[in-house]
């Protein structure tokens, strides 16, 4: 059988409206990204005192982490989707100009961020965000 231009233009055709109306290229939808509907600000202290030169981390673990720096007054905010998450807060890591290999950017010795705080799996603060404005201030305790 030969095949004409017109003939593969309309096997092609053909193809990309039965993609488009069966969702071809959609993937599995619970493998998807959440969309960004929710926002949570708060400040975070220790002490009393405002944490600042660190970053915030909302942890939902079956799609990853958002975070924020903490500004200068220990608050911060962050677009994310709603849910259920582990908090943590770590220290930003000096910056490096030394590039040779072996060479790892090590944070600095922090007494106002406890250990346990610093990775979502020890923090033990969780906190649910919902959909639109949601405020959420974080004491860190030894």
């Amino acid at each position: 059988m030969k095949l004409t231009t017109s003939t593969t233009y309309y096997q092609l055709f053909t193809v990309l409206i039965s993609c488009l109306s069966l969702g071809c290229g959609a993937g599995d939808p619970g493998s998807a990204s959440p969309s960004k509907n929710a926002t949570v600000s708060g400040k975070v202290t220790s002490g009393g005192q405002p944490v600042t030169n660190a970053v915030i981390s909302f942890e939902k673990p079956t799609f990853g982490a958002w975070g924020s720096e903490i500004g200068a007054d220990g608050t911060y905010q962050v677009e994310l989707a709603a849910g259920d998450f582990k908090v943590s807060v770590t220290p930003k890591v000096a910056a490096t100009t030394n590039m040779e290999a072996g060479n790892v950017p090590q944070a600095t010795e922090r007494k106002d961020i406890p250990q346990k705080y610093r990775s979502a799996s020890t923090s033990e603060v969780t906190t649910t965000i919902n959909e639109g404005a949601n405020t959420f201030d974080l004491e860190l305790n030894e």
